[in-house]
């Protein structure tokens, strides 16, 4: 592991593989010291409390973070999440990631993340806004369409986006619609977020099944994760001839080897919240999900789902890590060593991000595209950023993981080498 590495306090989690990811990466290129360096020591990390008065009229104290790690190409951007397992050295790994990422679909961003350690399923409506109110007011002088950008991420959606977009705004006395990416369309958005991020990964596996001679049709597909995100993903998949053979939520999974009617199953999750017994499939263990065997195993939940206590349960062909960070760096290890194909975070989950700059973009030209016209700029960048990762991991013989972050990190080096080290 990289010794001189900045250590956040607590669990380092996805900080930790981020590091295993880049010594590997280091191990194949070279990087000038200044530019390791700065990938290894994020550039500002804030913790501070969110003081936010509960319908009971107390007063609670809830934890929040937000964390820019490098804006070499660009103002930094990432996501915010509510989420009880948020800490700081999850927002740092997460930033660091959003980086990368950047990097490798070639667009003028720097990675940051953050979020407050809440249960947003607990709180009132009221709560929840006065929750994102206040942590927005508390990064109103660090934050900005060209300071550091925020999006929608676990737990947060459009209405989270827009008040923080009016927090940020009535602050400072004029609308700025380019603070925040996902907010509703009336407000500047574009699409809805979950459908974006569902898009992008059919995009990047449709041109990865078309560069290795697979195909999508007629193939079984299990959805780890029925979110808003896995919940686009498994309807997008069906409508191009695969098959949904299992999703899972937070609590249990459902499988039925000849295909879930996935329209049944929305009315039944609308009515329980939940997808288990649903009278169309079987309800099996959350866990048995990862072990199933279909064509495509599609991770669309959160970090550390495949770890090195399942890795060998797997049997899916192909691997499609739609979350950042869903397999850890122990389990990517052992993957390679199992020669499974995956579809890595960075480019599974690219959709999401083209669509925040796609909106950026328009924000700033205050002009809205039609739907067509995004949905179609956003396929280009998810094709051909899977088409230039793909082609420089078959020339030098390596997994599509190391060839993104081989790619990201020779953009960020020419970048600093650039700009140099101020003063």
């Amino acid at each position: 592991m990289l010794k001189s590495a900045y250590k956040p306090p607590g669990e380092p989690g996805l900080w930790h593989d981020f590091l295993a990811q880049l010594e590997r990466t280091l191990t194949h290129i070279e990087a000038h010291p200044a530019t390791v360096e700065y990938l290894t020591h994020p550039r500002r990390t804030i913790a501070l409390t969110v003081p936010v008065q509960l319908d009971d009229g107390t007063v609670h104290f809830f934890s929040g973070y937000r964390v820019v790690h490098n804006i070499a190409l660009g103002p930094s951007r990432g996501g915010v999440r509510f989420h009880p397992r948020v800490s700081l050295g999850q927002s740092v790994g997460l930033a660091a990631m959003a980086t990368i990422q950047s990097a490798v679909f070639q667009l003028p961003y720097g990675g940051a993340s953050g979020g407050v350690a809440i249960d947003p399923k607990k709180l009132s409506l009221g709560e929840l806004e006065r929750v994102t109110r206040r942590y927005a007011a508390e990064l109103v002088d660090v934050i900005g369409p060209d300071k550091d950008i925020l999006g929608p991420d676990l737990g947060t959606g459009e209405k989270e986006m827009a008040w923080i977009m009016d927090t940020f705004s009535t602050n400072r006395g004029f609308t700025e619609p380019g603070v925040v990416t996902g907010k509703p369309p009336q407000l500047g958005g574009v699409s809805k977020r979950g459908e974006a991020v569902g898009r992008g990964v059919l995009y990047a596996v449709e041109e990865f099944a078309r560069v290795k001679g697979l195909e999508l049709a007629g193939a079984t597909v299990a959805v780890q994760g029925y979110g808003k995100v896995g919940r686009a993903v498994a309807r997008l998949f069906r409508d191009v001839g695969a098959k949904v053979v299992a999703v899972s939520d937070e609590w249990n999974a459902i499988y039925q080897p000849n295909g879930i009617d996935l329209d049944a199953l929305q009315k039944h999750f609308k009515e329980t919240g939940r997808v288990e017994d649903f009278s169309g499939a079987h309800t099996i263990g959350r866990e048995a999900l990862v072990g199933l065997d279909a064509d495509y195993l599609i991770l669309a939940a959160i970090e550390g789902v495949i770890d090195s206590e399942n890795v060998d349960q797997i049997r899916a062909r192909v691997i499609v890590e739609a979350a950042i960070g869903a397999i850890t760096a122990t389990a990517d290890a052992r993957l390679r060593e199992l020669q499974t194909p995956v579809v890595p975070d960075l480019l599974a989950g690219g959709g999401g991000l083209v669509m925040d700059y796609l909106e950026w973009v328009q924000n700033f030209s205050m002009f809205n595209w039609s739907e067509n016209r995004v949905w179609e700029a956003m396929q280009r960048r998810v094709s051909q950023t899977l088409q230039e990762v793909c082609a420089y991991a078959e020339a030098k013989d390596i997994d599509l993981r190391l060839a993104a972050y081989e790619l990201g990190v020779e953009r960020i080096n020419v970048a600093t080498a650039m700009q140099g080290v101020y003063p």
